[in-house]
């Protein structure tokens, strides 16, 4: 790949994209951005992006800008190859024109394109007073997996906090949002064949222990951002006031549309066979013990056909390649105890509950691949034995063998090790450092293991997350480090040059009003 080339200009147009471009060239001249502006698309398909560029143009300028067949800002598609996320932006005096063979690489055009724009920006500016520099950049990523993942089971985030969290995704092009819809705390998915999920006392919930913790700690360290939202409760009659909420399937589908618009996909996760204590206090024929407590049992057919069913709406719902099953954490020992996943395990010709549970992930991905959908989990999935076809998330930062063992025995394997990429973990002054110099891919694998690293996220648990406000402190602008790792090839990450880049970037977060961590302070 071609090297970064920045020639140098007058400071108001000095460029800072991240991630890092696969070149930059940077010439005299501006665009001025004008009232009456159009922009174009040589392809209906492209139409959406159109009118996302021409929404956040006129949102952060105050111009008015059109939309057409052409334009002095043209989006083109070129060679259509939907797999082919690069893109080639050139502006000079007389427009922009941004190429490339797929829409989610004119949408990763249109990122740079925010990007090129000044960090600050008033409503109601003067046509022909912001400008576009003159640029030639060609771009391409290192991966195709660039997300992160959102936990909205132990503190919810409403429909437009998601659409927020999903905007500054694009602006650096993270292209996988995962969504944890399902947990012990609640469910937050409607499920149309089995409406209890989302009643008032599964979807909603009294003052837990992780609760607790963050009001003492917005009263101990005076920070409002750590407070319980009273928007999120809601009195129940004989349980007084409960904590929760859940998206319908007319929300989900709203917040599919958006991500789609911006290039994002999203993949859902609904947890099993562990991780279930919503469901099984909902429904307590899913338990071994018939009282609640979750795990889900595996030797009752009416467990299986429980799954079946949920992720039948999971399937219909979202269009896109992956769900997760999730599959980490199970309490195995309950089966062990469980005469009737005894039976199944016998019946198998199974030799443990590590088994069983690699029966049941197998069982539910002949499933989902004969849905036209392909199965994801948490890395304990390969315990008892994983089928070739699954994709693991590795989480588990202290067992570094399992991408070696997944990509050994062929799996495809996402990076999100804890000791990186969990961004609900405190930070200090070298976290940001850590991520972004840490071998997050691990050194000892062969060329052909390297082919079956799909890419990399970031995962934001919600335990001690209980605001937006405390969400943006925890993701930013660890994010952007994330953005980079994942973009650009390892041999032209430089922490020296990334530094800058972040630095100018701040002003960018200022004006977009994310309650960043400032890159040098000790508040935890």
């Amino acid at each position: 790949m071609v090297g970064l080339l920045l020639c140098a200009t007058s400071a108001w147009t000095q460029v800072n994209i991240i991630p890092k471009p696969t070149s930059l060239i940077v010439r005299e001249g501006v665009f001025p951005l004008k009232d009456g502006l159009t922009i174009g698309c040589n392809d209906a398909s492209l139409a959406p992006a159109a009118q996302y560029l021409q929404e956040m143009l006129t949102t952060v300028t105050g111009l008015t800008i059109k939309t057409g067949k052409k334009g002095k800002i043209q989006l083109m598609l070129v060679d259509p190859n939907e797999n082919d996320e690069s893109y080639e932006l050139v502006a000079d005096k007389s427009g922009v024109l941004i190429t490339a063979p797929s829409y989610r690489g004119i949408v990763n055009g249109i990122a740079t394109l925010r990007q090129l724009l000044p960090p600050v920006l008033s409503q109601g500016g003067e046509s022909g007073k912001v400008a576009i520099p003159a640029v030639t950049i060609k771009d391409c990523p290192n991966f195709h997996w660039r997300g992160l993942m959102l936990d909205p089971v132990r503190h919810f985030f409403s429909v437009e906090e998601t659409k927020a969290l999903l905007d500054q995704m694009a602006l650096y092009k993270l292209n996988k949002f995962h969504w944890h819809l399902s947990d012990n705390e609640g469910f937050r998915m409607e499920v149309k064949a089995y409406p209890g999920l989302t009643s008032d006392t599964v979807a909603w919930r009294r003052f837990n222990y992780h609760d607790r913790q963050c009001l003492e700690r917005a009263s101990k360290e005076n920070n409002p951002a750590m407070l319980i939202p009273w928007k999120y409760f809601k009195e129940v009659e004989g349980y007084g006031e409960l904590y929760g909420g859940y998206y319908t399937q007319d929300d989900i589908r709203d917040v599919i549309a958006y991500a789609a618009v911006r290039g994002i996909d999203i993949i859902p996760e609904i947890d099993m066979p562990g991780h279930n204590g919503a469901a099984c206090y909902c429904y307590k024929w899913l338990s071994c013990t018939q009282n609640g407590v979750e795990p889900l049992c595996l030797g009752r057919q009416s467990t299986i056909e429980f799954a079946e069913k949920v992720y039948d709406e999971v399937f219909q719902l979202f269009p896109y390649e992956y769900v997760s099953i999730g599959g980490d954490e199970v309490n195995r020992r309950r089966w062990s105890e469980c005469s009737e996943c005894k039976k199944r395990i016998e019946s198998e010709g199974l030799k443990d509950v590590n088994e069983l549970q690699a029966w049941f992930t197998k069982r539910m991905e002949k499933y989902f691949n004969a849905h036209g959908k392909r199965i994801l989990g948490w890395d304990e999935i390969l315990e008892g034995g994983l089928s070739k076809t699954a994709t693991v998330h590795w989480w588990r930062g202290d067992h570094p063998d399992v991408t070696q063992k997944s990509t050994a025995m062929g799996n495809e394997v996402v990076l999100c090790p804890f000791t990186f990429l969990y961004f609900d973990y405190a930070q200090d002054d070298n976290t940001l450092r850590h991520i972004y110099d840490g071998d997050i891919v691990p050194v000892d694998l062969t060329a052909e293991q390297l082919k079956l690293i799909k890419g990399m996220q970031g995962n934001i648990w919600c335990e001690r997350i209980p605001t937006e406000a405390r969400l943006q402190w925890m993701v930013f602008p660890r994010a952007l480090a994330l953005a980079e790792k994942a973009w650009t090839p390892r041999k032209d990450q430089q922490w020296d040059d990334f530094l800058p880049r972040l630095q100018a970037h701040l002003k960018r977060l200022d004006a977009m009003g994310i309650q960043y961590r400032p890159l040098q302070t000790k508040r935890p």
